[in-house]
């Protein structure tokens, strides 16, 4: 009988760590957007993006956040009697209204301090004023907040402010300039135009004229890295330095429900520690191309096209020719002038002159739609219309199990949950 030989005590712990990683991975991916749910089994998926869900609520980060700020002093003690507070939101941050109580909360926790709190908002592309937005704000608080909706067109409610150093002249809602204190509450993430979306990019040029909310529809850069220099980005930063110093809360958004993080305290460095963050999750360098990408964007009425079109062109660097880009996305009926057109033109590719002479409200994502297509097919599992899914050159997906069917039939697929949100490269 042959001598049994002792089993290594190193191999034991790292077989034993192996098999626990192996318990520890689901069994299948979940993907949200919206009121839509969907799932997708991990034996056919690889997930490109993770990283472990935080302990504290929403509200628990921006309490420590904003009592611990980067740079500054806790935000209550940023203020004095009877300062006027200018709030500028991003309604495209994840938990904006949860970010919006936790601020509002400190701001007026200084009894009798008599400060003055506006909410400002940017254009809303749906022409609704925001009311969905605003309606999720607590009663009480809607009563101590002034609440202006920014009307671009409206040159009495713009300022001049300064002068860029390219010559440009800048101009900005006067309630922004003329604040004691401007608090903006925006995301940390990649962005195709500005390489890096945050702090100051949630002022400028959405606060602007027409001529500098027009101008950023034609300034894109996607062939660039987000750390190489970008000229437009240069130019947001040049106006936050014009503004002068301001408290600034940012999130940084995770794969999964609640944020990587929220960050407080002076713009640069906020935006310093989102970067980092952004970095380390967000950035995926793909080994090698793959026949299919199943991915989510976290939609809402206002933005979900922009979203979508911002992943889909991402998705382009991860598959390869004339494969599957899958998409869970709980998207409105497209009603811009781009997408009306491309749902009653015959060639799609006729399109991208118009669009790129006279760039609409939706002229980028409907261009980014168009590429991709040129590139990969489009699948999209959503709870619009199947005609009308079709009639923009995309495959409807009708339920979960034909989600489910294409995954399990591509020879090599990977999953990215909140894919607007990534960097791949």
């Amino acid at each position: 009988m042959p001598a049994i030989r002792p089993i290594n005590s190193a191999k034991k712990k790292a077989a034993k760590a192996r098999n626990a990683e192996i318990d520890m991975q689901p069994e299948s991916i979940t993907l949200h957007s919206g009121k839509l749910t969907a799932s997708v089994r991990t034996d056919s998926v690889k997930l490109l993006v993770a990283c472990r869900e935080p302990s504290q609520s929403v509200a628990e980060q921006c309490r420590g956040a904003l009592l611990a700020p980067l740079g500054l002093p806790e935000l209550a003690r940023c203020v004095v009697p009877g300062d006027s507070v200018s709030i500028v939101i991003d309604p495209e941050t994840p938990h904006v209204v949860e970010l919006l109580v936790a601020v509002c909360g400190q701001l007026l926790s200084v009894s009798d301090n008599g400060t003055a709190l506006s909410l400002l908002l940017p254009p809303d592309p749906a022409g609704a004023g925001w009311n969905r937005l605003i309606a999720q704000v607590p009663r009480h608080l809607q009563q101590q907040l002034t609440v202006h909706v920014h009307d671009p067109s409206a040159t009495d409610q713009l300022s001049y402010l300064a002068s860029s150093v390219a010559g440009d002249r800048v101009y900005l809602n006067r309630r922004i300039s003329d604040a004691d204190l401007l608090v903006t509450i925006g995301i940390v993430c990649f962005d195709s135009l500005l390489g890096y979306r945050g702090t100051t990019s949630g002022i400028f040029p959405w606060f602007s004229d027409t001529e500098a909310i027009q101008q950023a529809r034609t300034q894109r850069h996607p062939e660039l890295t987000p750390e190489q220099p970008r000229p437009y980005r240069q130019l947001v930063d040049e106006v936050g330095w014009l503004l002068g110093t301001q408290f600034s809360v940012q999130i940084v958004p995770s794969p999964g429900d609640a944020p990587l993080a929220v960050l407080a305290g002076l713009p640069e460095d906020v935006m310093t520690a989102g970067k980092a963050l952004v970095d380390r999750v967000w950035r995926v360098k793909p080994h090698q191309e793959v026949d299919a990408v199943v991915l989510s964007v976290p939609c809402d009425a206002s933005s979900g096209w922009r979203q979508f079109g911002n992943a889909i062109e991402l998705a382009t660097r991860l598959v390869q020719p004339d494969g599957r880009i899958i998409v869970v996305a709980d998207l409105p009926v497209p009603e811009g002038p781009g997408a009306t057109m491309l749902r009653r033109c015959q060639d799609a590719d006729e399109l991208l002159k118009p669009l790129r002479r006279e760039p609409g409200q939706d002229a980028v994502e409907i261009t980014q739609l168009i590429n991709t297509l040129r590139h990969a097919r489009v699948y999209l599992y959503s709870n619009m219309p199947s005609d009308i899914v079709e009639e923009l050159g995309i495959i409807a997906i009708e339920d979960s199990a034909e989600l489910q069917r294409l995954t399990t039939a591509a020879k090599s697929c990977v999953a990215l949950p909140h894919a607007n949100y990534a960097w791949i490269g």
